[in-house]
């Protein structure tokens, strides 16, 4: 087995980081100095500390990112990091580093009191995973929306024609800008269900829209205190006809009739081949108005080999003191996911 030194990511590291993860990211090293920038220095919920690499010698062979999502618990707030772009060298895949760098990760979070790490990441090293004490969330269905030929968007979003929602009778246009305020609002005024939820405050809508790598497509319904919204999430380093999905990453409606006029406005609208929205917390007659609007359930088999490409999370305690409020997240029907993807964050 070859040594590996584990250290954490410094100001020296960052050039090099950008061109180690470009099979990643694809967006070449200015784009991905902004995305790496974007993703760690400016998230409102954590800086870089817990990034970790790998080195063989003096050469970069591994790294796993740690970013972080705020989530509300009971009444309460806590900072619950994800881990993120892994990637190890080619001639390490499949070796024991991946399971070493998350240790090492792992380790340090338990020192600094952070009892859990989350996962949100493609799921083709669950079962390694799965020995290595995670525990999965998931999987779960998600709504697919096939397109015979990708729709290639012929104008920049913001110049797309306020319409009138045929059930709700609201105007639903795309802002020229994200509606932070706006958009949390809503979220403040809805229910907010029981388990733990993603806060969706305006310094969060302001950050995930800032992403360099993504295009980010709003919509919202209303005027005044606004009646929904709906979030759309591509790749910004594919083109429109490319084989990446198009995700609604995030809907939220004061009434059925709302999120019905949203999905509808926003298929009618969105760039690319295939548009998918996890299904996981969403009330059965919403599920319904997918349906009517052309989509299929992509539902879990209860095959690995099948269900690894559908959404899901895997969650591993650290060792660290448990607060009460956090002690069930291994639990998969404790969660509320709704409003959160795993593409939101990318």
């Amino acid at each position: 087995m070859s040594e590996f030194s584990f250290t954490a990511c410094t100001a020296r590291d960052r050039a090099e980081i950008a061109d180690f993860q470009d099979s990643l990211w694809r967006g070449g090293r200015d784009a991905n100095l902004a995305y790496m920038d974007w993703k760690y220095a400016t998230n409102p919920h954590l800086d870089d500390r817990y990034v970790t690499l790998a080195r063989e010698g003096g050469e970069l062979v591994g790294m796993v990112g740690v970013f972080g999502a705020c989530w509300e618990v009971a009444g309460q707030r806590f900072m619950l990091p994800c881990l993120t772009d892994t990637v190890v060298a080619p001639r390490y895949q499949g070796s024991p580093l991946f399971r070493m760098l998350t240790d090492e990760v792992v380790a340090r979070l338990r020192a600094d009191g952070v009892p859990w790490l989350l996962d949100f990441g493609d799921q083709g090293a669950g079962p390694a995973m799965l020995m290595n004490g995670w525990r999965p969330i998931g999987p779960w269905a998600q709504a697919v929306v096939k397109r015979e030929k990708p729709l290639v968007a012929e104008w920049p979003w913001h110049e797309l024609p306020a319409t009138r929602g045929a059930r709700s009778g609201l105007t639903l246009r795309p802002p020229a800008a994200v509606e932070a305020e706006a958009m949390a609002g809503l979220v403040a005024r809805l229910p907010g269900g029981e388990g733990p939820r993603p806060v969706r405050d305006a310094a969060y809508f302001r950050w995930r829209a800032a992403n360099p790598l993504a295009r980010y497509f709003h919509l919202v319904a209303g005027d005044g205190p606004i009646e929904g919204y709906l979030i759309g999430h591509r790749s910004g380093v594919d083109t429109d006809d490319g084989e990446t999905p198009t995700t609604i990453v995030d809907c939220e409606a004061t009434s059925d009739e709302v999120f019905a006029d949203l999905v509808e406005t926003a298929l009618t609208w969105l760039p690319g081949a295939e548009v998918l929205m996890w299904v996981r917390d969403l009330p059965a007659v919403r599920v319904a108005a997918l349906r009517a609007l052309g989509a299929e359930l992509d539902e879990p088999t209860g095959l690995f080999t099948r269900d690894m490409y559908l959404p899901s999370l895997m969650v591993r305690a650290t060792g660290a003191e448990m607060p009460p409020a956090l002690s069930d997240l291994d639990r998969p029907d404790g969660w509320n996911l709704s409003g959160v993807s795993g593409r939101a964050w990318r």
